[in-house]
């Protein structure tokens, strides 16, 4: 009986040693494609002018991590140049409202400005987002993002 009951037992800590061992790699584990995989993706596909495919990797980045930032950069610029001005905008928003201070939102903000300047036609709202833009460049001791953002405030307060 006492041989019986040890087999038993070593059976027992065995199947729960293969167990552990399945659980620990599925947790382990990298996804297959990444949220950072999807915005590369993504952003080569924009650089080859498909807009529509890089639109759906952004997409899929979000789906895998809705707190990736940058991928809602990507979705907004990629909406923005398919013409879907509306959606860029609310794309770069919601993701500017997840992160105030990640350092994408004054490029965020600067896409804003040019989707209303340029293609909305909403001079006074665009300008108050360069401003926003070159506020968050100057926090982040962006002094780049400060000219770019300045130069294109100055551009924008001379068109009447």
């Amino acid at each position: 009986m006492k041989i019986f009951n040890r087999k038993k037992y070593l059976w027992g800590i065995l199947i729960l040693s293969v167990i552990g061992v399945i659980i620990f790699q599925t947790n382990t584990q990298k996804p297959e494609n990444s949220p950072e995989d999807f915005v590369l993706l993504g952003n080569q596909m924009g650089v080859e002018g498909n807009h529509l495919e890089a639109s759906k990797a952004f997409k899929n980045s979000i789906r895998i991590d809705p707190y990736y930032i940058p991928a809602y950069l990507g979705l907004g610029i990629s909406y923005g140049n398919l013409q879907k001005n509306k959606e860029a905008i609310d794309v770069l928003t919601e993701g500017i409202k997840l992160n105030q201070v990640h350092s994408y939102v004054p490029q965020m903000q600067m896409s804003i400005a040019n989707i209303l300047y340029k293609k909305m036609n909403n001079k006074i709202s665009a300008v108050e987002y360069v401003k926003k833009a070159l506020q968050n460049f100057t926090y982040q001791g962006n002094i780049a993002g400060v000219a770019l953002a300045g130069q294109k405030l100055q551009q924008l307060e001379s068109v009447s």
